[in-house]
């Protein structure tokens, strides 16, 4: 290995890595996927699925190129390692494997015209996003690169294509549709009515962003460096629904006509749990998820949470059950191989806790539920957004509504009642309807004076 160390993953080492290190067979010389997000989770998730079928893919990164950078100088390989607890039936309980699902890489800040050309080109059947729940609501955006890239389609009487949206989104293939229609000209309009299809779907795996450790991992692993390596948990998942306008890979996923269920069951039990645990984590100063799991009383809170707040909101897809569903996502954030940072599942908050907590206190509030455990994310989220943790330390609030935010607690003031009427005054975050729901908002005004008081740790271990 010593002849290898240092030296770039690319195609011309891939055959003399190690051994148990698995590796693609014959690439594909050509995509008919375009994905825009080149982001840890793409490379960990739908790649991999990808890597499993003869498809290739384009990666188009919207502004930074680092990542592409990286892919284009290694023949676009690059390794995931999955990372299970101690115990796992592989070497120190991690196992490697190489990608070679990524075929060209496209930056599209300087690259524009490529890239509309891509959308419009025969040869792309499918174009896949993850672009973060944000990136929906700037219309001059990804929105409109995907009309314009239409646009071109269809005046070259191009074949149909199928715009997949994998962001974690309620409904997201209709999210996406409602995005970039408004921004059609009516000609390309009605070739679009026939020719594209938005299908939804949910995808599933815990993949933290990749840190110094994970090249050195990569390093130590493969006798040679990989740039754009990731890392994630065992556990993968993806429903897509079978509404596809031209030919689709054999992605060994799960193909539906409903997803519906399946992105409620994710987005409130898993996605919401997470969110609610990285705002009480941060705030006590602690680094990772597994590790506020950790904390005494936190995960019978996490229980309750699922059992007697989330289960009631929601009916789950046929053959699952809600509580099992959480037992088995507690085991997962429970694994202490994933260092998932508090602060990175923190940001974007006002983007991501309409999904995955304001919708199920409004299903929750009209049938009538008390919202009382519910009610401590709001609080913990609350205070987070003010910036300072339990001991004083400096908390960033990463957030597209940060301004808002900031300038809505201070006008209310210290008292923890004022503080949650900010926050659920903010319209572009919380439905008007439990704005108005005073139970809810004595509830989190009764958490965040707990929490100002006692910090998370004590009001965790007391509950």
């Amino acid at each position: 290995m010593a002849d290898l160390l240092n030296g770039l993953l690319n195609d011309e080492v891939l055959k003399r890595l190690p051994g148990d290190v698995r590796v693609p067979g014959d690439r594909p010389d050509r995509s008919g996927i375009l994905h825009i997000g080149a982001g840890a989770f793409h490379r960990a998730h739908q790649a991999v699925y990808t890597d499993d079928t003869d498809w290739g893919i384009t990666v188009a990164a919207p502004s930074s190129r680092g990542v592409i950078d990286a892919l284009a100088a290694q023949d676009g390989l690059y390794s995931v390692a999955t990372l299970g607890a101690p115990g796992a039936a592989t070497r120190d309980g991690v196992s490697m494997r190489v990608i070679g699902s990524i075929v060209g890489t496209l930056h599209i800040a300087s690259e524009r015209d490529r890239a509309l050309d891509l959308v419009a080109a025969p040869s792309t059947h499918v174009v896949t996003l993850t672009v973060t729940e944000k990136a929906y609501r700037d219309p001059q955006g990804v929105p409109r690169l995907l009309a314009d890239g239409l646009a071109r389609r269809a005046a070259r009487g191009g074949p149909p294509l199928t715009i997949l949206c994998c962001d974690n989104l309620p409904d997201n293939g209709t999210t996406t549709r409602a995005a970039v229609e408004p921004l059609l000209d009516p000609a390309t309009r009605a070739w679009a009515d026939a020719h594209v299809t938005f299908p939804s779907s949910m995808v599933d795996r815990i993949v933290p962003a990749s840190t110094k450790a994970t090249y050195e991992r990569a390093l130590g692993e493969l006798g040679v460096t990989d740039l754009a390596a990731v890392e994630a948990e065992p556990f993968t998942q993806w429903v897509i629904e079978d509404d596809f306008a031209g030919p689709r890979p054999d992605w060994n996923a799960t193909f539906t006509t409903d997803v519906a269920g399946w992105e409620r069951l994710k987005l409130r039990t898993l996605n919401g749990v997470h969110s609610t645990l990285a705002y009480l984590g941060a705030l006590a100063d602690i680094e990772t998820i597994s590790e506020t799991l950790a904390l005494p009383g936190a995960e019978d809170f996490a229980r309750w949470l699922i059992s007697e707040q989330i289960a009631p909101s929601l009916v789950p897809p046929d053959g699952q059950d809600t509580v099992a569903y959480g037992e088995a996502v507690l085991e997962r954030f429970a694994n202490p191989g994933i260092r998932h940072r508090c602060v990175q599942i923190a940001m974007d908050g006002s983007q991501k806790l309409p999904q995955r907590l304001f919708a199920t206190m409004l299903d929750l509030a009209e049938a009538g539920i008390d919202l009382d455990l519910i009610a401590l994310p709001l609080a913990a989220w609350t205070r987070f957004c003010a910036g300072k943790s339990d001991a004083g330390n400096d908390l960033p609030l990463d957030d597209p509504l940060k301004d808002v935010l900031r300038q809505s607690l201070a006008a209310a003031g210290p008292a923890p009642a004022a503080r949650i009427d900010a926050i659920l005054g903010i319209r572009q975050v919380v439905p008007e309807p439990l704005a108005d729901n005073h139970q809810l908002r004595r509830a989190a005004a009764k958490w965040l004076r707990e929490l100002d008081r006692h910090g998370v740790a004590t009001t965790l271990e007391h509950l």
